[in-house]
């Protein structure tokens, strides 16, 4: 029977990229034996299959976002009925979704469940993982931009998101005794370690594909540092989810700002603790899994190397008098309101009434 091939993230591994490559290119995939299901997809990617397993077995209900138009609770059937479909003719099957990192809750019935209705099957368990660095910092940054709408500080970020509350070698610990060890492959998510240097050339010698046509991996920049801060006060003042994307084009557009790169949000004494759990964290991994050789080329910066991440008053006022003259200056009043109760919210938490002016502020009062 076919060898299965389980990608499972993590996040912030260029997963979009790699599930775009692999759903677009399925009959140039079937054409070399590869089946990479699209019954049960809802976009490019296979996240319906971990959703119903999140309601089989956390009873949590998944949001209709992750669906679609599929229905609920039938993603197994799916693919095991399109594997039927394509068995005569294929290999190799491979399945992506970053869902299935993030998952501790039950995750030892959760890994049965999908043995059982993988019964037959070689199965291949593939993880890239990012530098725990990187990956706080991006996924903070992502958080607050995206629709999760994070609205409070870094630290409490890495203290309550689930995918932070088990170490790396804890959570492919789980996954290594489901499937076995053996049948675990880590790869870093650097470049300089992938083959060709193009994490497309990569996944293809992983999984035993024949190359395909690679592309730049998709950049999701992540938002400046005033853009950062005036969208974590636009989270905490609230606004609907289905509004985001909206409200980020016009905040990116009125105040166009370079990401950020390289810095910390959270004290440099807590990272320095941080950095030493993820240094021994990435030995146990070495140790583990890849014969001593480290998981990483590059190591984690100590903090004196790092900048700490503070936005500057004088560019936080610049992006609230660009705001003010953006919503003064148009007829269009779309997200006005949302704006002028996040920009009270800074003018009172920094304390820069005066720079802004009383009859800006009174303004503002008018607005809301």
């Amino acid at each position: 029977m076919a060898a299965v091939y389980l990608h499972i993230g993590a996040p912030k591994t260029a997963t979009s990229t790699l599930q775009s490559m692999l759903a677009g290119n399925y009959k140039q995939l079937l054409a070399q034996g590869v089946l990479y299901p699209k019954l049960l997809r809802h976009g490019d990617a296979h996240h319906t299959l971990v959703c119903d397993l999140i309601q089989a077995y956390q009873g949590h209900t998944m949001a209709d976002l992750w669906y679609g138009e599929r229905a609920r609770g039938e993603a197994w059937s799916d693919l095991q009925r399109e594997i039927a479909q394509h068995q005569s003719g294929i290999d190799k099957i491979v399945l992506s979704s970053e869902l299935f990192f993030g998952q501790t809750q039950r995750l030892e019935d959760m890994i049965a469940d999908i043995r059982g209705r993988l019964a037959g099957h070689e199965l291949k368990v593939v993880v890239y993982l990012r530098r725990q660095d990187e990956l706080y910092s991006s996924f903070f940054n992502q958080d607050v931009k995206g629709a999760r709408q994070w609205a409070h500080n870094a630290y409490q970020f890495y203290q309550t998101h689930q995918i932070f509350q088990h170490d790396y070698d804890e959570l492919l610990g789980i996954w290594s005794r489901g499937v076995g060890r053996e049948n675990v492959v880590i790869r870093p998510y650097e470049s300089a370690q992938w083959v060709g240097g193009n994490i497309i050339e990569d996944f293809c010698s992983v999984t035993g594909i024949e190359p395909l046509a690679t592309k730049p991996v998709a950049a999701n920049e992540g938002l400046g540092p005033t853009q950062l801060y005036t969208k974590l006060c636009l989270n905490r003042v609230g606004y609907d989810k289905g509004e985001n994307e909206g409200v980020l084009r016009l905040l990116q557009r009125v105040y166009p700002e370079q990401p950020v790169k390289g810095c910390i949000y959270v004290h440099r004494g807590l990272y320095r603790k941080y950095r030493s759990d993820w240094i021994k964290v990435n030995k146990r991994l070495s140790d583990e899994y890849l014969a001593g050789v480290p998981l990483f080329t590059d190591p984690i910066p100590p903090p004196e190397k790092m900048a700490l991440y503070q936005p500057e008053l004088a560019q936080i006022l610049d992006c609230l008098l660009a705001l003010y003259s953006h919503f003064d200056g148009v007829i269009e009043r779309e997200h006005r309101n949302l704006f002028a109760r996040a920009m009270m919210l800074i003018l009172a938490e920094k304390d820069l009434w005066d720079e802004f002016g009383p009859e800006r502020s009174q303004t503002l009062m008018r607005w809301l």
